[in-house]
């Protein structure tokens, strides 16, 4: 019942099954503030932000929503992927939404407690996934870190975030906002502003503007030739000073190593390095090496001996 409509990758409406949108009324249930929860209720913005999804698996059992709240994206990304997953923490909403979507594959879990990889070989035989969410802006980051984690099991990210955070994901050298999220991002990535979004498509209202991400990862992870941890503690170190020489930020991890920095290198600022130039410092202080398998580089504890 399902073709792929070409150019946009999305599989062809006719003949599935179309789910009508739950009510995203406030009577419902009210926002968690402790959840960080800002609900989608424009289904306008709704339908945007489904189209940047893409996803081309047999009835789209690659598709990962996160935090589907009231179901505002849940029921369009049902009527074309009949068999993705919902992800929320929120027991209220897995309720609502299992008696409202009762062919929906909701699981109560915490995001931030998912194994990728695990989830891509039990629902969609070990295929790269396809990752939708409206987040909880309190946790953007350490979602996003905990994606990039995972990049080889996740083919795309569609993410609304604060306007801000998506500015530095997608800034580049010499850019104010540009630091370890831009960096770590663009590194495993390739990540693009779809469009910004306004405070009045959400309930409650945020009191900021908000963005649409989409990061599009390789079906291999770039092999980086390094200890990826390592260059988690020169990026920490390098950008907490971001606007000192390289040789000052990085002068106690230097001391720990009896090394001294070439000018070449001691005298640029962190704010100036791509993404690989990191990749390459990081060589240069550490050496050559290989990331221990199992390890989350980027939400794991620096401290963590298993990281070493």
């Amino acid at each position: 019942a399902f073709g792929v409509s070409g150019r946009q990758g999305l599989p062809s409406a006719e003949g599935s099954r179309q789910f009508k949108t739950p009510s995203q009324s406030g009577d419902v249930y009210k926002a968690k503030q402790s959840l960080g929860q800002n609900f989608l209720v424009d289904q306008g913005m709704a339908r945007k932000m489904v189209g940047q999804v893409e996803d081309t698996s047999e009835n789209g059992k690659c598709v990962i929503e996160v935090g589907p709240g009231k179901g505002a994206l849940t029921a369009q990304l049902l009527s074309l992927y009949p068999q993705m997953t919902a992800i929320e923490i929120d027991q209220r909403s897995v309720a609502y939404l299992g008696e409202e979507l009762p062919d929906l594959d909701i699981r109560h879990q915490d995001v931030l407690t998912v194994d990728w990889q695990q989830l891509s070989l039990d629902k969609a035989d070990g295929l790269q996934l396809s990752v939708i969410g409206n987040l909880p802006y309190y946790i953007v980051s350490q979602i996003l870190f905990s994606i990039l984690d995972a990049s080889p099991h996740v083919r795309r990210a569609v993410l609304t975030m604060q306007l801000e955070v998506a500015q530095r994901v997608v800034s580049t050298p010499r850019g104010k906002t540009y630091g370890i999220l831009s960096v770590a991002t663009q590194l495993y990535g390739v990540p693009h502003i779809a469009f910004k979004i306004p405070p009045t498509v959400f309930q409650p209202q945020p009191d900021v503007d908000s963005a649409l991400v989409v990061i599009e990862f390789p079906k291999e992870r770039p092999v980086l030739g390094i200890n990826e941890c390592d260059l988690r503690t020169v990026l920490r170190a390098s950008f907490q000073m971001r606007r000192k020489m390289l040789r000052q930020s990085l002068k106690e991890l230097l001391k720990s190593k009896d090394m001294v920095l070439s000018d070449e290198w001691g005298t640029l600022r962190p704010e100036v390095l791509t993404p690989m130039q990191f990749v390459e410092l990081t060589k240069l202080i550490f050496g050559e090496g290989v990331t221990p398998p199992g390890v989350s580089v980027w939400r794991g504890k620096l401290d963590d001996s298993a990281r070493l």
